[in-house]
């Protein structure tokens, strides 16, 4: 099947005196290209949250088994601590299945409890949750959090593709549906030096901009501009191995270290726009 994702918008800002944990707005922001059999969950990952959660992969998603200043900064009322919350509720919605959820509670600067509850949603590394998340799954996981960023926040549904089995089939509907290809996502952002890459179709990039979603495409008139760590690499012809029949990319190009094929990684998410 095809994963879909909408983006909400998130407002991160920085904390003055007493102030609280900013936290997520409500779902009623515009929507471009909504579906109604669409799996329908908030997606607001911002680029700044991307390197927030990289020693999460050492232990599985249970709380009391992370290192204590893993706990503590999940456990966090700072700015920072919203960040590693973030990362962390998009890592669960990538890596778990529907079935499985991540529930915890923290306490905001004004001693309130807060209490947390994150559902699994694309299912690329469910084994996460009781052990340690093994190299396959960090760059499965990457490329979905790469795929799921959005620069503005701006509420998009996306489609996903992969090789990966929870990826690789899609009905006739949903390709309909989303039959532009904006471009692919690869990674590893669990390594002591995180990475990500995207690239993108030049045929789409104008319709990408236009809803938002300029972390692959770059920003208009000023070139390949990154997306927090993640490197716009350029059109994917350059970058990839063309679209195979399950409209994915099945290699892209990778620094040498942690991909042991030559350069290339296959774990690699496509994304289409409507």
């Amino acid at each position: 099947m095809v994963a879909f994702f909408p983006f909400v918008l998130v407002t991160v800002v920085p904390l003055v005196g007493c102030m609280g944990e900013p936290e997520e707005q409500g779902d009623d922001t515009e929507v471009v290209g909504e579906v109604h059999d669409a799996i329908s969950v908030p997606n607001a990952l911002v680029p700044e949250a991307l390197t927030a959660g990289g020693e999460l992969a050492k232990a599985p998603l249970l709380l009391k088994a992370m290192s204590p200043n893993m706990r503590a900064a999940i456990e966090s009322p700072s700015k920072q601590g919203h960040l590693t919350r973030l990362f962390l509720k998009y890592a669960v919605g990538c890596a778990l299945g529907p079935e499985q959820s991540l529930s915890f509670a923290w306490t905001d600067v004004d001693g309130r409890i807060r209490y947390e509850s994150y559902r699994g949603l694309a299912g690329l590394a469910p084994s996460w949750q009781d052990a340690p998340l093994d190299a396959v799954g960090q760059q499965w996981v990457s490329a979905c959090l790469g795929a799921r960023t959005n620069r503005y926040g701006r509420r998009v549904m996306i489609s996903m593709h992969g090789s990966e089995d929870v990826l690789a089939e899609a009905d006739d509907a949903e390709l309909n549906e989303y039959p532009y290809e904006e471009g692919a996502f690869w990674g590893n952002v669990f390594l002591p030096e995180p990475y990500l890459r995207t690239c993108y179709n030049p045929a789409n990039v104008d319709l990408a901009r236009s809803t938002g979603r300029d972390c692959a495409a770059g920003l208009a008139g000023g070139g390949d501009e990154d997306c927090g760590i993640m490197e716009i690499m350029g059109p994917c012809g350059s970058q990839c191995e063309p679209l195979g029949d399950g409209l994915y990319h099945p290699g892209c190009a990778a620094p040498e270290s942690g991909v042991p094929s030559g350069g290339k990684t296959e774990y690699v998410i496509t994304v289409f726009l409507p």
